[in-house]
C-alpha cells in the first residue's frame, strides 16, 4: 500500500510540476506580449510622406517622428536625385543635402523636416524630365531607440496627385476677401482725399 501511495504521490507531483511549467511558459508569453505592445506604443516612428498645402500647388516632402520617443542616430537616404523645383544643380539636389548624407543625432517626437519639392504642374508637365523631378522615389530611415535598430522604407508616389484638386482653406479664402475689401476701402479713401 505504501508503494502505491508513493507512486501516486510521484504522479501527482509530476502533474503539478507539468502544470506549473505550463503556467510559467504562459506567463512568459504574456510578459513578452506586454513588452512588445509597450514598445510599439512608446517607440519612435519616422515617416516620410508627400503633401500639398490647401490652396498651394507646391509639393512638399515631410519627414516626421510620429512616435512617443526620440529616434536616435537617424540616417536618411533617398534612392535617386530629386532636383527641387526642377533646378538641375547640385545646390537643389535633395540627395546631396546634409539630412540625407549625415547622421541626425536625435529626432524628438513630433519633430519634422520639410523640403519643398516643386510645383505640381511642373512635375506633371508632359515635357517634364523624370530624372530631374521623379514622380516616384524611396526614402529610407534607419534609426535606433534603446538597444534596437529599425530600418523603414517609405515609397513616395506623387502620381496619384495628378489632376487632383487642391482645396483652399476656408479661413484663407475669407482672409483674402477681407484683404481685398481693405484694398478697395483704401482706394476709396485715397480718392476722397
Amino acid at each position: 500500500m505504501i508503494e502505491f501511495l508513493t507512486a501516486l504521490l510521484v504522479v501527482i507531483t509530476g502533474v503539478y510540476a507539468w502544470v506549473t511549467y505550463r503556467i510559467l511558459k504562459a506567463n512568459e508569453r504574456v510578459v513578452e506580449a506586454m513588452r512588445e505592445q509597450s514598445e510599439k506604443v512608446y517607440r519612435p516612428y519616422v515617416t516620410a510622406t508627400p503633401f500639398i498645402e490647401p490652396g498651394n500647388r507646391v509639393f512638399y516632402l515631410r519627414i516626421v517622428n510620429l512616435g512617443k520617443t526620440a529616434a536616435t542616430d537617424l540616417r536618411l537616404a533617398i534612392d535617386r536625385s530629386f532636383f527641387m523645383f526642377g533646378k538641375r544643380t547640385e545646390h537643389y539636389d535633395l540627395a546631396t543635402y546634409s539630412a540625407f548624407n549625415q547622421p541626425i543625432d536625435s529626432l524628438p517626437p513630433d519633430s519634422e523636416i520639410i523640403f519643398g519639392l516643386g510645383l505640381s504642374f511642373d512635375i506633371f508637365a508632359e515635357d517634364a524630365d523624370p530624372t530631374t523631378c521623379p514622380t516616384t522615389f524611396t526614402v529610407t530611415a534607419t534609426y535606433k531607440f534603446g538597444s534596437k535598430q529599425v530600418e523603414e522604407r517609405h515609397f513616395i508616389d506623387l502620381r496619384p496627385y495628378r489632376n487632383a484638386t487642391a482645396l483652399e482653406d476656408p479661413l484663407i479664402r475669407k482672409l483674402k476677401e477681407i484683404n481685398d475689401s481693405i484694398g478697395k476701402l483704401t482706394e476709396t479713401i485715397k480718392k476722397i482725399h
